[in-house]
């Protein structure tokens, strides 16, 4: 048996700073609707590095929106003391549009974020089996090779008489598989990384398909559907900003590095694009495939 140990030197200033504001938002367009984007986030009020956090009763936090440097929201009611929950609301964009948000409030920085609305998703093409009680299902498509991308999947299904409306969105399923030595998470075979916004997204950089085809295989638990009815099979496709990725990513890695909080293991810094602040703003822009019946058990 060895031991070994390493002393590295970090130079934190400002530890006597003012408190800053993490964000963590995100704004999608979707097929149905596609010139709204719906805008939601959460804001909290973080305390400084040397522990300072008490802040008045009264204080109130002023979110200001823009759209290509124009103004076109500012919500001045949001508590600060009291975490006040989700923000929403909708707003007319278009792909290429640039989103600012910023945070203002005395005692704080000003906190800022950009994003930019990405363009469609691109068209699945998906088929799926059903072998026993699991579902084997093989979707692919094409990354456009001028652009760095990202993209986040969600697997749906529902049951029901006859073929579901399009604007049906069904029952989210989580995907058990396996553990690729590659990844940043357990658990989430040919993905990135994976995260709960409500319901489970997967997440995938184009790093190692740029410009090509990509083909994803999953095998799943599927259940039978109630007495006559069919089952049914879609996926969510977003085109989605890589900082989402990122962020989702950094929160994994920090919020699995345990022995980092004694010394143990290296420090794990967050990823943020938020300037004078913390967290992370995000787009996307989603589509859906069509319903497809699931085939009975092979």
């Amino acid at each position: 048996m060895c031991f070994c140990s390493c002393e590295v030197e970090f130079d934190f200033r400002d530890l006597d700073g003012a408190p800053l504001f993490l964000m963590d938002g995100n704004i999608r367009t979707g097929s149905h609707d596609p010139g709204i984007g719906n805008f939601q986030m959460y804001l909290y009020a973080v305390p400084s590095a040397a522990g300072e956090h008490e802040f008045s009763e009264e204080a109130r936090c002023t979110l200001k929106i823009y759209r290509n440097s124009e103004l076109i929201d500012i919500k001045d009611f949001i508590t600060i003391e009291p975490f006040y929950g989700l923000i929403p609301d909708d707003y007319p964009v278009a792909p290429g549009d640039e989103i600012l948000v910023t945070a203002e409030s005395d005692g704080f920085p000003t906190a800022s974020a950009a994003t930019v609305i990405p363009y469609a998703p691109p068209v699945l093409d998906v088929s799926c089996s059903l072998s026993g009680e699991n579902l084997k299902v093989i979707f692919s498509f094409y990354d456009n090779g001028e652009t760095d991308d990202a993209y986040a999947f969600c697997f749906r299904t529902t049951a029901s008489h006859g073929r579901p409306d399009e604007t049906d969105i069904g029952t989210a399923i989580e995907i058990p598989s396996g553990k690729p030595s590659e990844s940043s998470f357990l658990g989430i075979g040919p993905f990135d990384i994976t995260w709960d916004d409500g319901i489970r997204y997967y997440g995938l950089f184009d790093d190692s398909f740029n410009g090509c085809r990509k083909e994803v295989e999953l095998t799943f638990p599927f259940g039978t559907p109630p007495d006559g009815m069919t089952s049914y099979f879609r996926i969510e496709v977003q085109r989605i900003s890589r900082e989402r990725l990122r962020y989702e990513i950094a929160c994994n890695d920090k919020g699995n590095n345990i022995l980092g909080f004694i010394g143990l293991a290296p420090v794990t810094f967050a990823y943020t694009n938020v300037s004078d602040g913390s967290g992370c703003l995000s787009s996307a822009n989603s589509g859906y495939t069509d319903w497809i019946p699931v085939p009975d058990t092979e």
